[in-house]
């Protein structure tokens, strides 16, 4: 792509006009210009550019699924039945994406809701910005072979550790050096000899990855990944000459109108008393009725926030991306405010013996802010929150 807008976009329900983002202008390749303004200002001073825009961390559920080697073809039908086992919600509501099969089994994959990302295409589009691509939130950070990327994000942190992986863990809020640890041997599972960070290291970074800061500016620079978040239908356009034609019929058919309207006169105010009687109904929030038809346009197009992901929801994604062993492997869940049990597959039994795995998992899932203990047997309880 010659030139376009990388977005780094801020949580969908703060997503208007109005909101600033981060960006940068990049033409063949380099970065032109970046900076950080309201998204209505880059539309009048880009209009109709494409724009590469990154999720905020909050709105996307992003995992690695361990997968026996598929053939391309059938890689999408094995993932659909994986990720509806996971899902709350029915399958059609959510638009599902996903990278390549790596050597080790592992499939990177994330959705978002049709919902929220009907009203982000919406919000750009009311700006004169066309979203050409969307993309999970790490996979637009730079990233070179062996050497992975992180990034401070509010209470996360981002990080691409290959062309087309990547991951988000909350900070967890332990003492001085124990809060890498879990990222530190992650990084070194798949491959990472060195680390860099975005703006500086932290000062109680391991030692036993090499780490390296660069300059906040170099997060524009990565390479485009090879797969993204699919896109709603772009809707056709008419060529200029098809438009005036029907400018010009829509002209005729006005000057017949006239010629009947003293006919329909009668009809026209007990079809306006009529849709007043609608609109009130449908809309008692709405006054004094004074065009009826603009007014419920108006009360249509009122974006609506999307909605939290509910808690159960929630613990068992980051309990999946914490420890991906998990995926496809939960035979029943037992949830209560706080807490979720998982009733895993009898293959998984010999791990949660294995006191080594489970100190992993432990540490894994403590950097997600949570605690894994034993239920009962081939039972295992996820805590939120601090522990008792």
């Amino acid at each position: 792509m010659k030139a376009h807008l990388r977005l780094q976009l801020p949580p969908l329900q703060r997503l208007r006009g109005e909101a600033w983002v981060d960006w940068a202008w990049l033409e063949r390749g380099q970065v032109v210009a970046h900076g950080h303004d309201p998204l209505v200002v880059l539309g009048a001073r880009h209009p109709d550019a494409p724009v590469l825009a990154g999720l905020d961390a909050q709105d996307l559920i992003l995992l690695e699924l361990q997968l026996p080697p598929l053939p391309a073809r059938r890689l999408p039908a094995a993932l659909q039945g994986e990720v509806e086992a996971l899902l709350l919600d029915d399958l059609h509501d959510v638009v599902l994406g996903h990278g390549p099969q790596g050597a080790d089994g592992v499939v990177p994959v994330a959705w978002l809701g049709v919902a929220a990302l009907e009203q982000l295409v919406t919000a750009l589009a009311a700006c004169q910005l066309r979203l050409h691509a969307l993309y999970p939130t790490p996979l637009l950070l730079p990233w070179q072979e062996g050497v992975a990327t992180v990034q401070a994000s509010g209470d996360h942190v981002v990080v691409r550790s290959g062309r087309d992986r990547g991951f988000v863990l909350w900070r967890a809020a332990t003492g001085p050096g124990e809060r890498w640890e879990a990222l530190s041997a992650r990084l070194r599972a798949v491959g990472m000899e060195t680390v860099q960070w975005l703006d500086a290291v932290p000062a109680d970074w391991p030692v036993v990855l090499r780490a390296q800061a660069v300059s906040p500016a170099a997060q524009w620079t990565g390479p485009l990944p090879g797969w993204s978040l699919p896109l709603p239908a772009a809707r056709r356009r008419f060529p200029r000459l098809a438009l005036g034609l029907a400018a010009a019929a829509l002209l005729l058919l006005a000057l017949g109108l006239q010629v009947q309207a003293l006919q329909w006169r009668s009809q026209g105010q007990a079809l306006q008393r009529d849709l007043q009687a609608q609109l009130r109904a449908g809309f008692p929030g709405i006054g004094e009725i004074v065009d009826p038809v603009q007014q419920a346009r108006r009360a249509l197009a009122t974006p609506v926030a999307p909605a939290a992901l509910p808690e159960v929801q929630q613990l068992v994604a980051a309990t999946l991306q914490a420890v991906p062993e998990l995926g496809g492997q939960v035979r029943g869940l037992r949830y209560q405010p706080g807490e979720v049990e998982l009733e895993l597959d009898s293959a998984v039994h010999p791990l949660l013996e294995d006191e080594q795995r489970m100190g992993q998992w432990q540490q894994a899932l403590q950097a997600h802010g949570l605690r894994l203990a034993m239920a009962h047997a081939g039972t295992v309880r996820v805590h939120g929150g601090a522990p008792p």
